[in-house]
């Protein structure tokens, strides 16, 4: 018991250090290169992955097993079409932007980078905080819909905190918004799947295809016109049609998969 117990207190100061870290690289801008785009994705990265091993090391502490093999990950499908379509395909094919930066190593350090912010946010929102709320509500498909929205609205308002780095307040309460509805499509994959890194790869494709044609200064590789009508109106009608899908599989969602659920997410069901 005392051997345990040494490991517990060993694990819990290697959290409460990691987070320590994470805080310390998200609060001072080091300098890995004299490249500000690399230094963002550097930074992002060691930042992220300090989380990630910080709430990878929480789990077995909070009893979540969303790391065991995934169920149902057909129903990733309408997850990864809402992904793939946050590229402005509209605008790219009708010349209105292009990439600047084409070098492998540029491609690379996008692509760890979508993925590790990917990975750290499920990790806490669909997680963590997805956990602890459907712990806190009734154990039945009624505190399932609670925790499904209210995780939903946490993980939008939390990008408020932009406002904080100087963002533009209608883009950040844009952001909010849309934030709010992705927030839900991942949490969608999580009730299917009840598998936390189905959630990261939706969330990092769906970084990965928004930001790729963003400027070079906001940790894109291109540049360009990035929102035209065309790019609005084929992710509204994707968005609208996944929506209505999301909403029925919840609502047909079956005691048999929430109660499977709620296991691996460490809650007793009475």
């Amino acid at each position: 018991m005392a051997k345990n117990k040494r490991k517990e207190t060993l694990l819990k100061i290697g959290i409460v250090c990691l987070c320590a870290f994470t805080v310390l690289l998200s609060v001072f801008d080091f300098a890995y290169t004299s490249d500000e785009t690399k230094n963002l994705w550097i930074g992002g990265i060691l930042q992220q992955a300090c989380g990630t091993i910080a709430v990878i090391l929480l789990f077995p502490v909070l009893k979540i097993r969303l790391l065991s093999p995934p169920k149902k990950w057909l129903y990733l499908i309408p997850c990864i079409i809402v992904a793939v379509n946050n590229f402005p395909f509209w605008s790219y094919f009708n010349g209105n932007m292009h990439l600047v930066r084409t070098q492998t190593t540029d491609l690379l350090l996008f692509v760890f980078y979508c993925l590790f912010v990917g990975l750290f946010e499920e990790l806490v929102f669909r997680g963590v905080l997805f956990s602890l709320l459907a712990g806190r509500f009734s154990n039945d498909k009624k505190g399932l819909v609670k925790t499904f929205v209210l995780s939903s609205v946490i993980f939008g308002l939390a990008h408020l905190l932009n406002l904080i780095a100087g963002a533009g307040v209608g883009a950040t309460l844009l952001q909010v918004c849309y934030t709010t509805l992705t927030g839900g499509l991942f949490a969608f994959a999580l009730i299917k799947t009840k598998n936390i890194l189905c959630c990261a790869f939706i969330h990092g494709l769906y970084n990965f295809c928004g930001l790729i044609m963003e400027f070079p200064a906001r940790g894109g590789l291109g540049t360009g016109v990035v929102f035209d009508f065309g790019t609005g109106l084929t992710m509204g009608v994707v968005a609208l049609a996944v929506g209505i899908f999301v909403l029925y599989s919840l609502w047909k969602y079956s005691e048999t998969e929430r109660v499977e659920l709620y296991s691996r997410l460490g809650i007793a069901n009475e």
